[in-house]
């Protein structure tokens, strides 16, 4: 669990431009399978037939029952992390830094879109994770909504939660995204942000 009373995540996010290939996030070592399967059959729904279809049907083999467990974990996350806008990862002493994900920041003016962030979480935090920004509304320059899905982080080593993004100005466009699960301090050197820009489609 988080020694102290929970913990902040700040993260400022510049998304490069689509063609910029972003570095794959790191793999979570030793992740349990049983968890993380019933969070991928969660994610099916709750993204709503977003994810690319060669994606979800691989995703639904996992975990249908008959993949094999020690190798079941890595598989997923080969799969779910091109998804990713971002990786927060939480040490176990509630340090927090992050990274970009190999997600593309491509956003369709006035339509929805959902992504994932993955969460290494060593310090075992149970906070809800929120979102907020001065882009984000209803800040007075907010042109983007932004929400996490869900209540709470699983408190498990790994997880992955579901960012939905909703632009109201086309264009290329900066965003910073502050991730907050509570009370606590950033990663020293700054490492929990990350300059980035939005390509938003008419």
């Amino acid at each position: 669990m988080c020694r102290v009373s929970g913990c902040v995540v700040t993260i400022a996010l510049a998304l490069a431009a689509p063609a910029a290939a972003q570095a794959p996030l790191p793999p979570v070592e030793d992740v349990p399978w049983p968890p993380l399967r019933a969070r991928c059959q969660r994610l099916l729904k709750e993204m709503d037939g977003r994810l690319p279809p060669a994606t979800a049907k691989e995703l639904a083999r996992l975990v249908d029952g008959r993949a094999d467990p020690d190798g079941a974990a890595a598989a997923a996350q080969k799969l779910l992390d091109p998804l990713c806008l971002v990786g927060v990862h939480i040490n176990p002493e509630s340090r927090v830094k992050v990274a970009r994900g190999p997600a593309a920041a491509e956003l369709r003016l006035g339509q929805e879109s959902r992504v994932l962030v993955k969460v290494h979480n060593e310090a075992g935090v149970t906070h809800p994770l929120k979102v907020s920004g001065p882009q984000l509304r209803p800040a007075k320059a907010g042109w983007l909504e932004a929400a996490v899905a869900g209540k709470a982080l699983s408190g498990r080593k790994l997880d992955y939660v579901v960012l939905r993004l909703k632009p109201h100005e086309a264009g290329k466009r900066e965003a910073t995204l502050r991730f907050d699960v509570g009370q606590g301090t950033q990663d020293i050197g700054f490492r929990g942000e990350v300059p980035v820009l939005f390509a938003v489609r008419k």
